[in-house]
């Protein structure tokens, strides 16, 4: 193999995402917080964070509580209630159940672009962030001083919340979009 193809590879794997789980809040110092919403129903609460490359989702119906973190770093935050760890590459599809009451499904997809590919995601994702006044955050990494480029697309219904996100990290070309839905069953 040559050496191209071995650097590629490094920065491919260096730059994947990772989703983890947790049946529990986690404490805003653990993270980087670049923006961030809270969101009340009467059969919900969530926090929604974006943080420094990925995003944080707490949902709170009655007495459960479910967090989902798409971060950079693939080990778990905390042991306390940690569900699962899922890697992010290519395309996954994850649904589960937490408690009797919230419905959790996300769907992730991840790809590695061209440059020019890239570049023209990069700015069609900026400017539907821009025109919809989506929350995002644009940057240069703290962990590996590459630049990103983070947009969540939040939709807030009565018994669901619906959360798109898009993460673009520039040192390796790496695109990760996820669309999660959180929801309560209802007549629990």
């Amino acid at each position: 193999m040559d050496a191209s193809m071995s650097n590629r590879t490094k920065q491919r794997r260096s730059g994947g995402l990772t989703l983890l789980l947790y049946q529990r809040t986690l404490h805003p110092e653990l993270f980087k917080i670049l923006a961030s919403e809270q969101v009340t129903r009467r059969a919900y609460n969530a926090d929604i964070w974006l943080v420094e490359g990925g995003h944080v989702i707490t949902f709170l119906a009655g007495k459960t509580s479910l967090t989902e973190v798409i971060a950079t770093n693939h080990d778990p935050l905390v042991e306390r209630n940690f569900l699962q760890s899922i890697p992010c590459r290519g395309e996954k599809y994850h649904e589960m159940t937490v408690g009797e009451n919230v419905r959790y499904m996300i769907s992730t997809q991840e790809e590695q672009l061209t440059q020019t590919l890239y570049d023209a995601t990069r700015e069609e994702i900026s400017t539907y962030a821009e025109r919809r006044e989506l929350m995002s955050a644009e940057g240069v990494s703290s962990t590996d001083g590459g630049g990103y480029l983070s947009v969540l697309d939040i939709e807030r219904r009565s018994h669901e919340l619906l959360v798109q996100s898009f993460h673009l990290f520039d040192e390796n070309l790496l695109v990760m979009k996820t669309q999660a839905i959180i929801e309560v069953i209802k007549g629990t």
